[in-house]
């Protein structure tokens, strides 16, 4: 190769490499300091489409992009303000999550990894999205948990409207959430809407495709809202969830807040006896026993647990029975649900059935030897405890009020969309 062809080879390259990078990667949209490209978007859209079920192709990716990257947008957003608070996921947060899903999936240690990549797509696409759902929890509870409170008026008014529905049918309801920031953007949110409702129609499950689109807080736990009676939501949402059948979506229906798409699971009589839902507060004392004890050691500690829950009427009693035994422990356990119990066959069958002040027992566990006694129920009439209301009310006062907080973190952050994707 001669030196004068080597030095226009080499002016050449040197001239096209910026249009080469460009035909390679390029910048659809700035959050402040931050950028994402259109590799960022494509990856995004592949993994929505391939943890909702969907068949690929060009024209879904296509159609998907635009509310994608309004959700990247918010992502970048949700982790920057994290960040900026001291609040960024841990990487202990992070391998956490990463299990958790590894068990709910059915999937061993380290298989959520291979999976995402055994699609195409980079694994850090997946860790992009879950760590702007850390974030954003934890900014919900360190910014917006403490404007939010629930009075003992709301709950008692909850509480009375309870009991006037006795009887009534309640639904376990779901949704798709897509908000309107300005009115003049409640078209494109529209049509975003009309898109994800084009998903459903082809097929795609609806938890997973609100996992991945719902921008509202229920979007991590597949949309679902919980048991929903009559009068409970905006009037409009209320009315559609009357006309829907069970295991039926509606199209997408507008709010004061943005679009919704609602999915009725199932139905039931309202406060109709639930013997699993009941609320049990308990006392519980454990014994400690290896594993690996060996008979006459289990034998041994049963004779103790069994003379220890003798003459014991009340959960103070038990109590002071684990002060007596060396090596004992006691602790309170309050609002446990009874179906709940059902991982330990034997407390889920005799626990329940307890009069308050009784024990039962004593049961193996992984500490040792447990003693349990009853010392309430709630919930005995079907309708919620005054916990559960004060719980729905809050998560509702947190929905709005998390709206709130993204839609200033939009409006005082630097965006530009360079590119319509």
């Amino acid at each position: 190769m001669s030196a004068l062809f080597l030095r226009t080879f080499l002016v050449v390259v040197i001239t096209l490499l910026p249009a080469l990078a460009s035909a390679q990667v390029r910048v659809l949209a700035r959050v402040n300091d931050e950028v994402i490209t259109d590799f960022d978007l494509q990856q995004r859209a592949l993994f929505a489409i391939r943890t909702t079920g969907l068949q690929d192709s060009p024209d879904l990716r296509q159609r998907m992009a635009a509310q994608i990257l309004r959700q990247m947008i918010d992502e970048r957003l949700q982790i920057q303000d994290a960040k900026r608070l001291g609040l960024k996921a841990t990487d202990g947060e992070m391998q956490q999550r990463f299990s958790d899903i590894e068990r709910a999936a059915g999937m061993s240690r380290g298989q959520f990894r291979q999976y995402i990549q055994s699609t195409g797509v980079a694994f850090d696409i997946a860790v992009q999205q879950i760590e702007a759902q850390i974030a954003w929890t934890k900014i919900i509870r360190r910014r917006v948990r403490q404007q939010v409170d629930v009075s003992e008026a709301e709950i008692d008014d909850a509480l009375s409207r309870a009991r006037a529905n006795v009887g009534k049918t309640e639904s376990r309801v779901a949704e798709i959430f897509v908000p309107i920031d300005r009115a003049d953007l409640a078209d494109e949110a529209k049509r975003a809407a009309d898109r994800i409702a084009e998903q459903l129609k082809r097929g795609a499950p609806f938890g997973a495709v609100a996992q991945q689109f719902s921008q509202g807080a229920t979007a991590a736990a597949g949309g679902e809202l919980g048991w929903v009676l009559p009068g409970s939501l905006d009037p409009t949402l209320d009315a559609a969830v009357e006309k829907l059948q069970v295991r039926q979506y509606s199209e997408p229906i507008r709010s004061t807040a943005g679009w919704h798409i609602l999915y009725v699971i199932d139905r039931r009589p309202f406060a109709a006896a639930r013997p699993d839902d009941m609320r049990l507060n308990l006392t519980q004392m454990t014994l400690p026993l290896p594993v690996n004890a060996s008979p006459d050691e289990v034998a041994k500690a049963t004779g103790e647990a069994q003379k220890a829950m003798a003459g014991v009427r009340t959960c103070s009693d038990l109590h002071a029975r684990s002060r007596e035994l060396k090596g004992a422990t006691s602790g309170d356990l309050t609002g446990v649900r009874v179906g709940d119990l059902q991982a330990n066959q034997q407390m889920f069958e005799q626990i329940p059935k307890l009069s308050v002040g009784g024990t039962a027992g004593p049961f193996r566990v992984a500490e040792g030897l447990q003693v349990v006694a009853l010392c309430g129920k709630v919930g005995t009439d079907g309708l919620p405890a005054r916990d559960a209301i004060s719980q729905q009310i809050l998560l509702q006062k947190l929905e709005a009020a998390g709206r709130r907080y993204m839609r200033d973190l939009r409006r005082q952050a630097t965006i530009d969309i360079k590119q319509q994707p």
